[in-house]
């Protein structure tokens, strides 16, 4: 079928040159852009400052000025970070993250993340807890929010994330005593925080996943919080950014988009 050019009310249009058809569709129709009220120009200009995260949305809002003096809604800039933002969660969810291999070594934490909220007056903390996985060497990470940091809970999520015959460095903490047990073969290794930050005899240490909550929680903080209905989100994008990190983030950003939202 070959289609001619034809210009619409908002969008230029397709249409059908056979006679018997003369079908006209917006040529966004069946992409990721159908139905949105920005302009491409500032959706490639919102994907543009996702990826270097360089702006807050106050900021991005003032610079998008358009020519004739316009700027986008602020509803709308927000709507469009999340959108990027569940792209990251997405593309996990299409390749699950697998971290670590004979001859490498992951270390493993947990962290609470707390927020300051007020309820019926009175200012109480809200607590989550974040289980974490870092892969030495490459900076990958796999956090997960937790509502229990026991062994039932915390060796499945290893077991999903670890790669068989790993190395795995922890503190002491007593669900993870059942590691080097488990039928992947990990070996593991303990520092007691109590006592040193390196183990004397075994050079253990969770120096690279402290390094990595010290950077998580930085960017919780400028954020003022996260609502929990977003928590994941902003999980996977702080992995997404650590795996993708770079010059080429904005190419893997679009790459993603194009795999996970391909034509109709």
């Amino acid at each position: 079928m070959s289609y001619q050019w034809q210009a619409g009310h908002n969008y230029p249009l397709w249409r059908c040159t056979k006679k018997a058809c003369r079908k006209a569709v917006g040529y966004l129709q069946g992409t990721w852009f159908e139905g949105s009220h920005l302009s491409l120009k500032d959706i490639f200009q919102l994907s543009y400052y996702f990826s270097r995260q360089t702006h807050t949305y106050e900021e991005i809002y003032f610079d998008m000025q358009r020519e004739d003096g316009s700027r986008p809604n602020p509803n709308s800039v927000s709507e469009w970070m999340e959108f990027y933002r569940q792209i990251c969660g997405t593309y996990f969810a299409m390749h699950p993250t697998k971290l670590g291999g004979p001859g490498m070594v992951v270390e493993i934490d947990e962290t609470v993340i707390t927020k300051r909220k007020y309820n019926r007056g009175a200012l109480r903390a809200e607590e989550q807890w974040v289980f974490g996985i870092v892969e030495r060497g490459t900076g990958r990470c796999a956090l997960w929010p937790v509502e229990r940091r026991d062994a039932a809970t915390l060796l499945q999520l290893i077991q999903h994330f670890v790669v068989p015959n790993t190395t795995i460095m922890s503190d002491m903490w007593a669900a993870y005593n059942r590691i080097d047990q488990l039928p992947e073969l990990y070996s593991h290794y303990t520092v007691n925080h109590s006592e040193n930050f390196i183990d004397p005899e075994t050079g253990a240490h969770t120096q690279t996943i402290e390094g990595t909550w010290s950077h998580f929680k930085k960017a919780h903080r400028e954020r003022a919080g996260t609502a929990r209905t977003l928590f994941l989100d902003y999980v996977n994008e702080f992995c997404w950014r650590r795996r993708f990190k770079g010059p080429n983030v904005l190419y893997h950003l679009w790459t993603q988009i194009k795999e996970i939202y391909p034509i109709v």
